[in-house]
């Protein structure tokens, strides 16, 4: 089982986790950027294929889809279904949305597999700030295909101290959180820690 320690060490390796000043796509200004589009070698992929794959089983006790958001959610969910695969014995499919429907060739607004009611969908993306666009890709997913999502699994959970998810009902699962960041830092005593604390007590 890949460690909240391991995971968090292997984000600054790649320099996927990076302190500095950032405005992120909520406004928000943050001292620490996480972007999962530098994950993009394929040992990084199977090591976070393997990470999720591992959260998947533990949390939700397998899968049947893998539901990617457009951009970063695809390649995450693909290594992930990959992973469970290979760790698990057991196939998974995956699929996601374009953000414009496409009009030549197959068309449409979805590519791969098509979710079918009874089957066990996760949405599978980088982070979660404040669960909108979580909310709109199931909306998408259980009015375009009749099924019923059973929550989101995400790298890391950057929501701040108190704020509320914004999924309602749908479970929300994350592989590493901003307290674990935090302590991490604490304990290796690198000086962000105390930053990323004052940003996530706001």
């Amino acid at each position: 089982m890949i460690s909240k320690n391991a995971f968090i060490q292997f984000l600054i390796d790649e320099k996927a986790l990076r302190f500095g000043d950032f405005t992120l796509k909520s406004g928000l200004k943050s001292p620490f950027f996480i972007n999962l589009g530098d994950i993009c070698s394929g040992s990084a992929l199977k090591f976070v294929g393997q990470a999720f794959a591992q959260k998947i089983q533990a949390d939700f006790g397998g899968a049947d889809v893998l539901f990617g958001p457009p951009y970063k959610g695809i390649s995450l969910s693909s290594a992930a279904a990959i992973a469970y695969t290979e760790l698990y014995h057991q196939n998974v499919f995956t699929c996601y949305n374009r953000k414009e429907a496409k009009t030549h060739g197959e068309a449409g607004m979805f590519v791969g597999h098509t979710p079918q009611p009874g089957e066990l969908i996760i949405v599978i993306d980088d982070v979660l700030t404040t669960g909108g666009t979580k909310v709109e890709a199931i909306e998408l997913l259980e009015k375009t295909f009749d099924v019923t999502v059973s929550g989101v699994l995400v790298t890391v959970d950057r929501r701040t101290k108190g704020t509320d998810a914004g999924l309602g009902n749908y479970k929300l699962s994350a592989l590493v959180t901003l307290p674990d960041i935090i302590e991490f830092l604490k304990e290796k005593n690198d000086a962000n820690y105390k930053l990323m604390q004052a940003f996530w007590e706001g």
